[in-house]
């Protein structure tokens, strides 16, 4: 079995590289799929957007897609937005999103064997406070944004972070500090949200962010984790 994870793609097409140069019995997008911090146009997000969803479509059984906090303020429950939202765009980008979501073809996490993907982290604190069993929770936590989406807004907790550095945050909102503090147990969990200028493997978190900056994802193989790099 190989597990390979992209991080936040934000409008970039690199990761046709990875799904062409590499073999993979699953392939998991960390989220984030909109929002350009490097000038990619509107079309060219939803374009790339439409292609990995065309993928999916073609990949049904070997592509996971993730949700991140740059997709979800363009749902039509979320009355909120954050850093990079595009006015102008929240109809069409909702429309791309809720159709994929329509479609089943998008959830919020992701478990293999010990492993459990997710855009940002899932903490004990967040679980308890959204009565998410701790045995059930990869379903629970897809459920949950099914039925109850506006459960993972961006919360103000005992911190009062304005960056998200709280346990109480949802899986697309913890930062590293609190997710470390607080991370579900029995788990190694890869998540992207915070840019790293590289992949450090770890026993406890592994952060994957690095598509923008050192263009390294993450392999695991056979119980084996290891590190992919995308050829310039």
């Amino acid at each position: 079995m190989k597990i390979i994870a992209i991080g936040d793609t934000h409008g970039r097409s690199k990761w046709k590289q990875i799904a062409s140069n590499e073999e993979f019995d699953k392939l998991v997008f960390i989220g984030d799929y909109f929002d350009s911090r490097e000038g990619i146009l509107p079309h060219d997000q939803k374009d790339n957007f439409k292609d990995i969803v065309a993928y999916k479509k073609a990949n049904m059984d070997k592509v996971v897609l993730l949700f991140g906090n740059h997709d979800y303020h363009y749902l039509r429950s979320t009355n909120e937005s954050y850093s990079g939202f595009q006015e102008w765009q929240k109809t069409d980008i909702g429309e791309l999103l809720h159709s994929a979501i329509d479609d089943g073809l998008m959830q919020m996490c992701y478990a293999h064997q010990n492993l459990l993907f997710s855009h940002a982290g899932v903490t004990k604190t967040w679980c308890e406070n959204n009565l998410i069993p701790p045995s059930t929770i990869v379903g629970s936590i897809n459920e949950l944004f099914k039925y109850k989406p506006n459960s993972f807004q961006f919360t103000s907790g005992k911190n009062y972070s304005s960056y998200g550095d709280d346990v109480e945050q949802s899986p697309i909102w913890v930062r590293p500090t609190s997710l470390e503090a607080d991370a579900v147990y029995r788990y190694i969990q890869v998540v992207g949200h915070t840019t790293q200028d590289k992949i450090e493997l770890s026993d406890d978190v592994i952060y994957i962010d690095t598509i923008g900056t050192s263009g390294e994802y993450f392999i695991w193989e056979d119980f084996k984790t290891s590190v992919g790099k995308i050829k310039k």
